[in-house]
């Protein structure tokens, strides 16, 4: 079937075709030079500061990765958890990612047997309230756990007065 004089429907698809990989070789190096030069942004980053300063970032940085694993860590050391330790990251001047802040879920569940209770009180107190530079969360949980050794302490006053 003809279209026009010279064109056929078939020539007109494989004319389209073309012009689609051509499209899309032009969008592969776009991208391709795009992540080049965001890669050259971060090297030159370092570049635009005086060196001692660049380092200094970096350092702290650093610093604070390794500061915000050891806690994180050490909360999952000494109690029971749920899970993994969760970090937030943030990515440095030299494109790295580095952890900034983290979580981890300890268990908190209580069981029946008031012995019990009150060592693994014990345990999610100290975990709470080990590391240096407590956050309020970790406050918080030293604080109700205190409170509930208070309480069941007290129950067990009454108990033995009865």
């Amino acid at each position: 079937m003809l279209v026009n004089d010279n064109l056929t429907v078939s020539s007109i698809y494989q004319q389209i075709a073309q012009k689609k990989a051509q499209l899309s070789n032009i969008d592969k190096e776009e991208f391709e030079k795009s992540t080049f030069e965001n890669k050259n942004k971060v090297e030159q980053l370092g570049k635009n500061y005086d060196e001692n300063d660049y380092q200094r970032v970096i350092d702290k940085f650093k610093n604070l990765d390794s500061q915000t694993k050891a806690h994180e860590q050490l909360h999952a050391s000494l109690a029971n958890t749920r899970g993994a330790i969760s970090y937030n990251y943030q990515m440095g001047p030299d494109g790295k990612l580095y952890a900034t802040g983290g979580n981890v879920r300890l268990d908190t569940s209580l069981p029946k047997d008031e012995g019990a209770a009150l060592a693994k009180l014990n345990e999610l107190q100290k975990a709470s309230s080990s590391p240096s530079g407590l956050s309020g969360a970790d406050a918080q949980i030293a604080r109700t756990a205190n409170l509930n050794k208070m309480l069941i302490l007290s129950k067990q006053g009454e108990s033995y007065e009865n």
